[in-house]
């Protein structure tokens, strides 16, 4: 069954399409199609490791969506978190449909839209006072779950082929903090109604009991900060607005200002009070307001956890922020989780910091963070309260994914279906299968310009990273002689070594290059490659790399010739 299929065949079941996410923590993208019409549900960021030189970010490819927009009912988004939201602004221009969420996750989509100058032209619709959005084809409900920030939903997503609870993101956390809440008297009716499908979080499948409380954190930090008497910094996600407010807390009973450093920060705390929440937060200020405050007398919050390397965090390892520099003496709290793939940077980080004499504060010594995302207990109660007759685990790493499998076959799941990004899931007569697949792909934001992550582009940056690059100039005049020969690298050695290797080179070059030339009877192109091919295998030989080259070869003409050759190879 191909793609167009799945959209227009009106007696084909609820068809479930993973178009991001569905092997990963992030990129989250999904779509639901039901007799012709299509919703989408989340279309967020993938945060890229180094495997992307250059590239932070990066999206699903929506050319399957866009291929088929005239079908699209809506887009729903379950919550602010930059892997569910942040690719708006790319995805929404190929869909031009109505997007529904909260409040609090339109105060975030708005910004973003304007900066991309969207403004005005997305229909948006928010979902605070009537929670149910009644299409031609489906009925979605947004349910208050818990999570790190506030107004996250799960959806309940209603068809005549069947029910879907859709969950990617969620908790049981009843630790009374205001914007923290799960409806269990909802979930508790939607699951005597009957939940066919459940899609949900894998993530913390490796934990078997659930992680400490929100309000166990905060109590954490609150006797925690109050023990150290010099400079202070404590570092979290942007988005974790409870951690945010629990560290505010902190710092005011430890007879501490909190100073607020870092754009995303101030403005996630900004759209909480906004939207109604933190109205009893003690004060905090931002950072260009914090000049007269004593460095020990201020906890410095900053953002950057995953080390991104233009973050404010990263600047401050590496003793690049002008209002506050960390010694001996000093410490940080690392309030926060290692996403996959940050493992190496963050490690390399704080053994920088260790280096210097700050003392690194982390969870694995310290109760100082906790998830927002369920354990296999948290797993078992949703079961337990939903009782799905088939289960799709996504939104986590592939073993993740795999537990999440085998558990549910544990507890009884009937059909327990596991998708690559790309696979269509149909649901019909009671039973789920992966019945066809649609074109996926994987986009890179690389400096406001969408690249494919496969193209060329990209594989001649990672070429570039992990082999070096050479770079030669050749010049021969009018009779065949070497009038100038340039090689130069700025990442094969260092500078006294590399410029001693390059002279090496050209003068073997120059001593072998007449009687070549001979023999390859005059001819440019040759003669280019026999240079570019010497230089390349002298540098490999020299010191065990195999640099990208990139030649540039100029043969003075006579009268009558007139040829330049100019190439890269590997």
């Amino acid at each position: 069954m191909g793609s167009e299929m799945c959209i227009r065949d009106r007696n084909e079941g609820l068809h479930f399409a993973a178009l991001g996410g569905a092997e990963k923590v992030g990129m989250n993208m999904y779509a639901y199609m039901v007799d012709g019409r299509i919703i989408v549900v989340d279309c967020g960021y993938d945060f890229l490791n180094d495997d992307f030189p250059g590239i932070e970010l990066g999206f699903a490819d929506a050319s399957f969506l866009e291929n088929n927009r005239e079908y699209i009912d809506a887009l729903f988004i379950t919550h602010s978190h930059e892997d569910h939201f942040g690719a708006v602004a790319h995805v929404w221009p190929r869909l031009r449909c109505p997007v529904y969420a909260t409040d609090f996750t339109i105060a975030h989509i708005l910004p973003r839209l304007h900066e991309y100058k969207l403004d005005g032209e997305v229909e948006i619709h928010s979902v605070n006072e009537n929670p149910i959005v009644k299409l031609e084809n489906f009925e979605v409900e947004f349910v208050p779950v818990v999570h790190s920030l506030p107004e996250n939903s799960a959806l309940m997503i209603r068809t005549k082929y069947g029910n879907v609870f859709h969950a990617t993101d969620w908790r049981f956390d009843d630790c009374g903090i205001e914007f923290m809440k799960t409806d269990y008297k909802r979930m508790e009716e939607i699951g005597r109604e009957g939940v066919d499908l459940y899609v949900g979080d894998s993530i913390l499948m490796a934990h078997a009991q659930a992680e400490p409380s929100e309000l166990e954190i905060r109590k954490s930090l609150m006797e925690l900060v109050p023990k150290f008497k010099n400079t202070l910094v404590a570092t979290c996600f942007s988005s974790n607005i409870a951690r945010m407010q629990s560290l505010v807390m902190a710092a005011d009973a430890a007879g501490r200002t909190a100073v607020i450093s870092g754009m995303s920060l101030m403005q996630n705390m900004n759209i909480a009070k906004d939207c109604g929440y933190l109205k009893d937060l003690p004060p905090y200020v931002e950072a260009k307001q914090a000049a007269d405050i004593p460095l020990d007398k201020m906890l410095y919050i900053c953002a950057g956890s995953q080390g991104n390397y233009r973050s404010g965090l990263t600047r401050l390892v590496n003793g690049e922020n002008k209002d506050i520099k960390l010694g001996k003496g000093d410490a940080i709290i690392f309030s926060s989780q290692i996403i996959p793939g940050n493992e190496e940077k963050i490690e390399r980080m704080q053994e920088k910091l260790r280096d210097a004499g700050v003392e690194v504060i982390s969870s694995e010594e310290y109760l100082v963070h906790t998830s927002g995302h369920g354990c296999r207990d948290d797993i078992k109660k949703m079961f337990e309260i939903l009782k799905p007759k088939a289960v799709i685990p996504v939104h986590g790493d592939k073993r993740d994914i795999r537990k999440q499998k085998r558990y549910a076959e544990e507890l009884g799941v009937r059909d327990v279906i596991v998708v690559r990004d790309g696979d269509v899931v149909r649901l019909l007569n009671g039973s789920a299968e992966i019945v066809s697949e649609v074109p996926t792909g994987h986009l890179g934001v690389d400096r406001n310009q969408i690249t494919d992550l496969n193209s060329q582009l990209i594989k001649n940056r990672k070429r570039i990273a992990y082999n070096c690059s050479l770079f030669i100039s050749a010049v021969l005049n009018e009779k065949w002689q070497l009038e100038d020969l340039q090689i130069s690298s700025i990442d094969i050695l260092e500078e006294n070594a590399w410029n001693e290797l390059a002279a090496k080179i050209g003068e073997d070059v120059k001593k072998s290059l007449p009687a070549e030339i001979v023999k390859l009877n005059y001819r440019e192109t040759a003669v280019s490659e026999y240079i570019r091919a010497k230089i390349r295998k002298q540098v490999y030989k020299a010191t065990d790399i195999k640099p990208v080259t990139f030649m540039h070869f100029y043969k003075k003409a006579l009268p009558e010739e007139n040829e330049v050759c100019s190439f890269e190879k590997k």
